[in-house]
């Protein structure tokens, strides 16, 4: 007995952490092989005003340090003032500097933005999927270049005077992109891997447990931990990251802010098995021996048994709800959904069956017959 005990725990423990790596695993791929998801969050990026600042003032450096505009000075002003052209174009910098966060925040410059990460993520998945990794991955900012060019004064032709070193930012070298294609279809693999893991471990456990009840209990409080760890590994990477900009001023004041946008998607995974695992204690629980569960069940007796229809009901509307809510990914998604659903419409008609067994219909107690009055005189 103490041995399928420890088992049982073995199987939790090995339960959460494949757990918690399938979160983490499901993150990386939505953030980094989601087309969307990366389109989307490169706006968000764009759209934190410290962020765009940044962004902003390195864009106008990049056009104002080339020989361009200091041309463009010298020959718009007259020969005997060509001199003034290098103070002009510092005034005219520093300028743009402070209309660059305008200029990034408008409607065109947020899609030239997202057209350029598009791009760039699918040359990155054609790269990565594909045998070509002999080039590196870049971002073409000449679109957002122009836009900046165009909002602070610039002349149109400024961009195209630009070395192409200037005009792009180069993601990843070659040599990072072949690691990542030959890693790409084990990682891809090794998430629903860990999901099948986690999901194995947890049966078993509760399969050999001699109180299952309680180890659906544990199972519950398993996924939490697992949505704590992943807060808590999502946090000590955060700093790691900003630790290690310390030496780049301009990247590290922002670091903070591109990191929470960049693990949104982290913080959802987290929160969705969060919500699971609150799902699986809390039905567990309303299941329990325990003194107040059965205060629950038995006055929720004659619901169940004359309103069995709107129970149903009522819970199919709250999935529903949960739906249109949509806290967490998964809420959204038909598969998860769909097995959480019947999970509940399954929970609920054990939970009815169990109720009734224990507060059978009371029937009430007969009536007393009266017989007429004797007569107290004998006849």
């Amino acid at each position: 007995m103490r041995a399928r005990r420890i088992a049982v725990w073995v199987l939790l423990v090995l339960g959460t952490l494949f757990w918690t790596g399938f979160g983490l695993g499901l993150w990386a791929d939505r953030q980094a092989l989601d087309t969307d998801e990366w389109v989307d969050t490169s706006a968000e990026l764009l759209e934190n005003e410290e962020i765009r600042t940044a962004l902003g003032v390195a864009l106008v450096d990049s056009l104002y340090d080339s020989a361009s505009v200091r041309e463009d000075l010298e020959q718009r002003l007259p020969p005997e003032l060509d001199r003034l052209a290098a103070p002009a174009s510092a005034a005219l910098k520093e300028v743009a500097r402070r209309n660059a966060p305008r200029v990034l925040g408008t409607e065109r410059a947020l899609n030239a933005w997202r057209r350029a990460n598009e791009a760039a993520h699918a040359t990155l998945l054609a790269i990565v999927e594909g045998d070509e990794t002999d080039r590196s991955l870049t971002l073409d900012l000449e679109s957002l270049l122009r836009e900046m060019a165009e909002g602070t004064g610039l002349p149109a032709d400024a961009v195209d005077r630009l070395p192409p070193e200037v005009r792009t930012i180069e993601i990843a070298r070659p040599d990072q992109l072949e690691t990542a294609q030959s890693g790409l279809d084990l990682f891809k693999t090794l998430v629903w891997v860990l999901l099948g893991l986690a999901v194995v471990a947890f049966a078993a456990a509760i399969f050999l447990a001699a109180d299952r009840r309680r180890t659906i209990l544990a199972v519950g409080g398993c996924l939490m931990v697992a949505a704590i760890a992943v807060f808590a590994i999502r946090r000590l990477a955060g700093t790691a990251v900003v630790d290690a900009l310390a030496d780049a001023p301009n990247a590290h004041s922002i670091a903070d802010d591109v990191w929470d946008i960049a693990t949104s998607l982290m913080v959802d995974v987290a929160l969705g098995s969060l919500l699971l695992g609150a799902f699986v204690l809390s039905g567990a629980w309303l299941a329990g021996p325990g003194r107040r569960t059965l205060a629950v069940r038995r006055f929720a007796a004659p619901a169940f048994r004359e309103h069995p229809a709107l129970l149903r009901t009522g819970l199919g509307v709250a999935i529903l709800l949960l739906v249109v809510w949509g806290p967490v990914p998964w809420t959204h998604r038909i598969v998860p959904i769909l097995i959480f659903t019947v999970g509940a419409f399954l929970w609920l008609e054990w939970l009815t069956a169990r109720t009734l067994a224990e507060f059978p219909e009371e029937h009430a107690a007969p009536k007393p017959t009266t017989t007429p009055r004797e007569d107290a005189t004998p006849p």
